[in-house]
């Protein structure tokens, strides 16, 4: 599992997130996002807060800032409903691949959902674009490598826990 920094003022944080959260700015009011994550970590930062201890380089939201993650048409994706993806996966997409992840998206978000799968083969072309710990590989292609090694409990594993096992193993 990647590691993260203790929040020196854990009472400053809950409130922090909880505006955040609120807020619609980085996803729907009330729904915690990877962004409103980013968001939140830089308001408490500025309120003060600090962290003990280290992170590993494999913490996502430092991935995902480096990423420079949003849309084809530079929009917001709450707003247009396209894909939000890392801009060399955008740059590297086909329009039509583009088009398809999105319209998988707009389902979803139609029924209500606020994660989309992508479609499988648009999944394996954009992993290629994710900065990770394992050399671009999905959760599907570490889960194999760990079943062939016979790790324990990999069933019950995150992507980040799958690639730690990996390296430790």
């Amino acid at each position: 599992m990647t590691e993260t920094a203790e929040k020196s003022d854990p009472k400053l944080w809950e409130r922090v997130k909880k505006k955040v959260t609120k807020g619609a700015k980085g996803g729907k009011p009330g729904q915690w996002s990877a962004r409103k994550a980013q968001m939140a970590v830089a308001e408490y930062k500025k309120e003060g807060g600090g962290y003990e201890g280290g992170k590993d380089e494999g913490n996502s939201l430092h991935q995902w800032t480096e990423e420079d993650w949003g849309t084809k048409s530079g929009k917001a994706s709450g707003e247009t409903g396209e894909r939000y993806l890392p801009k060399e996966a955008r740059e590297h997409l086909s329009e039509e691949d583009y088009a398809r992840t999105t319209a998988k998206k707009r389902r979803d978000s139609a029924k209500g959902e606020q994660f989309s799968a992508q479609p499988k083969d648009v999944a394996s072309k954009t992993a290629a674009y994710r900065k990770t710990g394992a050399g671009a590989k999905t959760r599907a292609d570490l889960y194999a490598e760990a079943a062939r090694r016979g790790i324990k409990g990999r069933s019950r594993m995150t992507k980040g826990e799958l690639e730690k096992a990996l390296t430790s193993a």
